[in-house]
Formats: structure tokens, C-alpha cells, sequence
């Protein structure tokens, strides 16, 4: 190793440490040392002052900018300066010192576009924001290449807290307008919010005055913050309580709440608000039927219900009991030891008779065939509507899937109390009365769900049946965008509207 490479070399270590004796020690013995740093194979194309930022060596980073204050708008590899570095890691005091030396780097752009605000903005760093606007205040204004500002840098990242510093910044500088810009999307910061379902984030938005006004404005694809949510493929419960959140603080679609088309002039007739009674039902139904839509798919229901169709199968080939392996009076080889038909004045031939079964009224041999064979079906029915060809969103498959399960999962259960009646008699005898009280419990509970399920369902059904008696009664004249408050980009060239397209 020669001279200028071991030089190098300790160069770095001492960048690394932070240890300004040893860079004493190096400019001692080479005063040019920090002006060759570019040919020195340790930095490739960092200078000391990257790495002293980066690491957070206040005074080291000081004692290089005294002796070269040019390295604080040098830049490395990936076009950042020092400034990107210290403002991205939170090295406030480092920030400010090289602040001091030269304030235009506010302004620098990396590789990516972005200045040390927007870096600060990414990670959270609340004290360099300020350090940075106080330097440079116009950096607020600097957008990346999308069109995307520092105000939607932090909702994009979910940094809360660096957006309420940079809501104080512009309200205390009179830049309020700033809160409603777009990106080249035309997504406003509540757009964003409504798309990554940040529920804070939205509150505090709506909370502020100019954001509120705005409230209704729509993107490129003429959307509002509502209808971004409306529209979100993922319904989950937290996007429901997004959506009744909207309503409330009077965000309407730009469909049904018959915005103005130009979406700078939010309409001034507020929708009217769902009563709170009903808007808690439709999101608990809703929610329950879009569980059904994630996880109530083809994949796992086709085995599940062949197991089903399989065990009713079996329970025939196999009856409690067995069969019987050779024949005796009336009583033939080949058949269900249940199936005894005998007669009370044979003695030596009697086994039982079906009449022994049945207790108290209930007949648990019918009971259990009947059942059996509805599980049968049912299951049969399952796989045939998953393996049908419709897509897994159908909202009638997804019914029809539904139904049928509840309907096997019900008989399964009630068939399990008929084979327990008829293997354990007497042991049951004393606890049937437990027993079937377990059993009604649960095919209540199965029938509650199901309930809910049928109600929602005839309320879809019902809307889509009075909505294609409207589309064959020609509701839809040349007056569509009034009688649907409909927008103008919904509207055909001739006026008319094509209902049965969409139901309207």
C-alpha cells in the first residue's frame, strides 16, 4: 500500500469516528489532502463531508467546512449534498452548520428530484422542516416530478405530525392555498388520505378551513375524496367508518351528490345525511357480506364441501349400527340393523322394531335419512355454484354460496343429534333435554346470519329490480343529467342515458 492510498485510508476512519484530531493530524502532514479526495479510491464520489454528515459528527463537519466551505454543495453519486444527507438521518445541529455556509443547497435536487425538504418530509424529521423553511422559505413551493408537493410526501409516507408542522408554517405565513395543491393527477393531500385509508390524517385535514372549502374538488378522473373511497377494492370495516366519516363532515360523490363539473365549484346543496340508525346497520351488513367476498372462495370451498358431500355418502354406507350379515325370519342379510320392521309375537326372530325408536315423538331414524339427504344436496349444490364459471364477486353466487353452506352446516349439526339419539338411547335419554337446547342455540344462531344475509340480499335485489323497471319505463329522457343527477360526462352526445348499462 502506498503512501496516498494508507492516507486515504485514514482519512475515512477518521470521517467514520468523527475524531477531528486525526484529520489534524492528516492535514498536518499533507495540507492538500482534502482537496484530492476525489482521487482517493476510499470515497469514490463522497467527500469527507458526506460521510461526517451522515454519521451526525457535529464537530467535525465543522472543522471541515472552516477549512473548505465549498464541500457543502459538492455531491456525490446519487446527486445528493451533504444537506440531503444530515436532513433525511435528523442531525438537526449538523443541519444548522450547514445551513450557515450556504442556504441555496435548500434547494438542490438528488437523482429523484427531491430536496432536503422533501427527504426531512419523508422520514418525519419535524425540527429539520423548520431548520429548512426558516433557511429557505420557498422550498415549500418545490414539487417533485409527478407534481407531487412536501404537504403529499407526508401523507404518502403517514408522517402526521411533519404535515401539522408545515400546516402551522403556511397558516402563520398566509400560504393556505398551498394545503389544496394537486399533483399531476389532480389528487389533492385528502384524495391521498382517502386512498391509503389514513383516518387521522383525514380528521385533521377536514379540521382545517381552507381544506374543508375544498372539500369536493375532483381529480383527473373526476373523482372526490368519497368517491376515491366508494371505489377502494378492499371494503374493509375501517373503510366504512372512512366512508360514514365523509358523509358526516359533507363530502359528497361527484355521481350521486350532483356536483358542479367544474370541480373548483363544489355545489352549495349539501346531500342529505343517512339517519345514524341505518347508516350503523348498512356497515355492519356490509361488512359482513364483504368478509364472505374475501375469504368465501372457489379454492377452499370445493374441498370443504366435497368432505361435506362425502360424510353424508358415507353415513348411508355405513348406518348405525351396520348391516346385517345373515338373514333370520323377516330380517334379510344386507340390510341397516335400524331397518327392522319385525313383529311383537315373534320371540326367537324379533331384534326391534322401528316403532322402538321413535321417543316421545321424535324420530330419530326419519330424522336422520331426511337430514342426511339434505346435507347431501346441499353440498352437491355448493360445488356445483363454485365450480359454475361465474366470477368470485358475483354478488347472487356469493348469496347462493352462503345459503347453502348455512343450510349443510344446520343439517349437519341436527343429523349429529338424530345418531346420537339412536346409538347412546339411554344415556341420552336423561340429557336430550341439554342437548337439544345446545342444538337450537346453534341452528339460531346460523339462522340470525342467515337472516341478515337474506336482508341484504333482497335489498340489492330489490334496488336492481326497481332500477330495470325504471330503464324499461324510459326514465332516462333527454333530461338524464336532472332526473339522476347525473354528471356531464355521464350524459350521451344525444342527451340520453344508458341505463341498462348500469342500472342507473
Amino acid at each position: 500500500m502506498n503512501q496516498r492510498q494508507d492516507a486515504g485510508r485514514r482519512l475515512y476512519e477518521a470521517c467514520w469516528s468523527g475524531s477531528v484530531l486525526a484529520l489534524d493530524s492528516l492535514i498536518e502532514e499533507d495540507q492538500f489532502i482534502i482537496d484530492r479526495v476525489g482521487s482517493l479510491t476510499c470515497f469514490f464520489n463522497d467527500t469527507p463531508l458526506h460521510l461526517a454528515a451522515l454519521r451526525g459528527h457535529l464537530d467535525f463537519t465543522k472543522a471541515l467546512l472552516t477549512r473548505k466551505p465549498k464541500l457543502a454543495t459538492e455531491l456525490d453519486s446519487l446527486r445528493c449534498s451533504p444537506l440531503h444527507l444530515a436532513s433525511a438521518e435528523g442531525h438537526v445541529e449538523v443541519v444548522q452548520a450547514l445551513l450557515r455556509v450556504n442556504t441555496d443547497v435548500c434547494v438542490s435536487r438528488d437523482q429523484d428530484g427531491r430536496i432536503p425538504l422533501h427527504l426531512a418530509a419523508m422520514k418525519g424529521r419535524v425540527e429539520i422542516i423548520r431548520e429548512l423553511l426558516g433557511a429557505k422559505p420557498n422550498s415549500i413551493h418545490e414539487k417533485l416530478s409527478r407534481g407531487e408537493t412536501v404537504f403529499h410526501l407526508c401523507v404518502k409516507y403517514n408522517r402526521l405530525e411533519a404535515l401539522k408542522a408545515l400546516v402551522q408554517y403556511v397558516q402563520s405565513n398566509g400560504m393556505e392555498p398551498l394545503l389544496n395543491s394537486r399533483d399531476d393527477d389532480c389528487n389533492t393531500i385528502l384524495h391521498l388520505a382517502a386512498a391509503l385509508k389514513q383516518m387521522d390524517t383525514m380528521e385533521y385535514l377536514l379540521g382545517i378551513k381552507s381544506v374543508e372549502d375544498h372539500a369536493n374538488v375532483k381529480n383527473e378522473n373526476g373523482s372526490t375524496t368519497l368517491d376515491v373511497v366508494e371505489h377502494c377494492p378492499n371494503r374493509d370495516l375501517k373503510t366504512m367508518e372512512i366512508r360514514e366519516f365523509l358523509l358526516q363532515a359533507g363530502v359528497r360523490t361527484s355521481i350521486r351528490g350532483g356536483l358542479d363539473p367544474n370541480p373548483e365549484s363544489p355545489s352549495d346543496i349539501p346531500r342529505p345525511l343517512p339517519s345514524q340508525r341505518r347508516c350503523k346497520a348498512r356497515v355492519i351488513l356490509h361488512c359482513i357480506y364483504r368478509f364472505w367476498i374475501k375469504y368465501l372462495k372457489a379454492e377452499p370451498i370445493c374441498p370443504t364441501a366435497t368432505l361435506t358431500a362425502t360424510m353424508a355418502y358415507q353415513a348411508i354406507l355405513s348406518p348405525p349400527g351396520g348391516f346385517r350379515q345373515e338373514s333370520k325370519g323377516r330380517h334379510f342379510a344386507g340390510r341397516a340393523v335400524l331397518d327392522t320392521y319385525g313383529d311383537d309375537s315373534l320371540s326367537d326372530d324379533y331384534y326391534y322394531s322401528y316403532g322402538d325408536f321413535i321417543i316421545d315423538g321424535f324420530d330419530p331414524i326419519g330424522m336422520y335419512l331426511l337430514i342426511n339427504t339434505v346435507v347431501l344436496i346441499a353440498s352437491l349444490c355448493t360445488i356445483i355454484l363454485a365450480l359454475s364459471g361465474f366470477p368470485n364477486h358475483n354478488k347472487f353466487l356469493i348469496w347462493l354460496l352462503i345459503f347453502t353452506v348455512y343450510i349443510t352446516i344446520s343439517c349437519l349439526a341436527i343429523s349429529y343429534m338424530a345418531v346420537i339419539r339412536l346409538v347412546f338411547p339411554e344415556t341420552t335419554s336423561y340429557l336430550f333435554g341439554a342437548t337439544r337446547s345446545l342444538l337450537y342455540c346453534f341452528i339460531a344462531i346460523c339462522g340470525f346470519l342467515m337472516l341478515l344475509h337474506a336482508c341484504h340480499f333482497l335489498g340489492w335485489l330489490w334496488n336492481k329490480f326497481r332500477n330495470l323497471v325504471k330503464a324499461f319505463h324510459g326514465c332516462c329522457g333527454p333530461r338524464a343529467s336532472e332526473n339522476h343527477n347525473i354528471t356531464y360526462n355521464e350524459v350521451n352526445p344525444d342527451g340520453s342515458h344508458k341505463c341498462l348499462g348500469n342500472f342507473c
